[in-house]
C-alpha cells in the first residue's frame, strides 16, 4: 500500500434504494470540501482492495463494511454507516489488529423508542418486549432507560423461533404497549406480520424500529432515513478532514417519527403530530 492518501472514498455494498440515498445526502453535505469518489462492491464475497490509499473510506451496508475492514490496511480510518449495531460489533471484534472503526448504527437507541411510549401514550406503564440472543445484551439498558421514564419493562428471551409465540402472548398479557426491537429472531420477513396480529388480538399497540412497520400495523416508529445518516456522516467526513479524529461508533443523532393515523383512530386516539413529537423527543434527548 504505496503512494499518497487520496480525498474520501465511499464503498457502497450495492447500487439503488437506501444505498444511493445514503450516498447522496453525503454528497450534498460535503459539497465542494472534500473530494470523494465512490465506488461499488463487484460482488458480497470479493476480496477487495482500494487502488490508492484513501484518506479516509466510508463504507455503505453490512459487505462494504465487511470488505474494507479485511480489505484495508489498519491505519485507514473507516466509518461504517446504514450497518445495524449487531452486526457492526461483530465486525469490529473480528478487526485487524490496530483499527479502531466507527459507525453510525441503523438502530434507534433504546432509550429513544421508550421516550416515544411515554409521549404517545402517558397512561402506559408496563411496556413488553421480547428479546432474542443478540437484543437480549441490551435488556439492562432498556430496564433502566424504561425506569427513568416512569415505565416498567415486561421482557421474556426467544432464543428460537419455536419459543417466539409463547414469549409474546405471556408478555402481552401483562403490557400495556408491546416494543419491537431489532432481533433476527423476534422480528425477520417471516415474523413481523404475525408479531402485529398477534399484538392486535391482545389489543396492546406496538412500537417499531422502522417506517415499514408502521405502514404494516405498529401504532408509531422511531427510526433514521437514509438521508438523515448521510447528512450525520457528511459531517463526520468534514471533521474528520479537520482534525483526523473519528467518533467512536454511536447511535445516529437525527431521526423521524412516523404514526398509524388510520390505527389511531381505532382505537379512538387523536392522530398524533409526527413533527411534533419529533420535536419532543429531541427536547428529551
Amino acid at each position: 500500500m504505496t503512494g499518497h492518501c487520496t480525498g474520501v472514498l465511499i464503498l457502497s455494498s450495492r447500487a439503488g434504494g437506501a444505498y444511493d440515498e445514503v450516498i447522496e445526502s453525503i454528497k450534498t453535505e460535503v459539497a465542494r470540501s472534500t473530494e470523494l469518489r465512490v465506488q461499488y462492491l463487484s460482488s458480497a464475497t470479493a476480496i477487495w482492495k482500494p487502488n490508492e490509499t484513501p484518506s479516509l473510506v466510508v463504507t455503505v451496508g453490512v459487505d462494504a463494511a465487511s470488505a474494507a475492514m479485511q480489505g484495508l490496511d489498519p491505519n485507514t480510518p473507516v466509518l461504517s454507516v446504514l450497518i445495524p449495531r449487531a452486526a457492526f460489533d461483530t465486525l469490529a471484534a473480528a478487526k485487524k489488529e490496530g483499527r479502531r472503526p466507527s459507525g453510525i448504527y441503523l438502530d434507534t437507541p433504546p432509550h429513544r423508542q421508550l421516550e416515544l411510549v411515554r409521549q404517545l401514550l402517558p397512561q402506559a406503564r408496563n411496556v413488553g418486549v421480547v428479546l432474542g440472543n443478540i437484543s437480549s445484551r441490551d435488556k439492562d439498558t432498556l430496564k433502566s432507560a424504561a425506569r427513568d421514564r416512569g415505565l416498567n419493562l415486561v421482557s421474556d428471551l426467544a432464543q428460537r423461533d419455536s419459543e417466539l409465540y409463547p414469549a409474546l402472548r405471556s408478555v402481552l398479557s401483562d403490557s400495556d404497549v408491546f416494543l419491537a426491537v431489532p432481533d433476527p429472531v423476534v422480528i425477520n420477513g417471516s415474523t413481523a406480520q404475525n408479531v402485529l396480529i398477534t399484538a392486535f388480538r391482545s389489543q396492546v399497540p406496538v412500537i417499531g424500529f422502522s417506517a415499514n412497520y408502521v405502514k404494516a400495523g405498529a401504532l408509531a416508529a422511531v427510526y433514521s432515513t437514509p438521508r438523515q445518516i448521510g447528512l450525520e456522516a457528511g459531517q463526520i467526513i468534514k471533521a474528520q478532514q479537520r482534525s483526523n479524529n473519528l467518533p467512536n461508533a454511536k447511535y445516529p443523532r437525527y431521526f423521524s417519527v412516523g404514526v398509524n393515523a388510520s390505527l389511531m383512530r381505532t382505537l379512538g386516539m387523536p392522530v398524533a403530530d409526527e413533527q411534533a413529537l419529533e420535536q419532543r423527543l429531541l427536547k428529551a434527548e
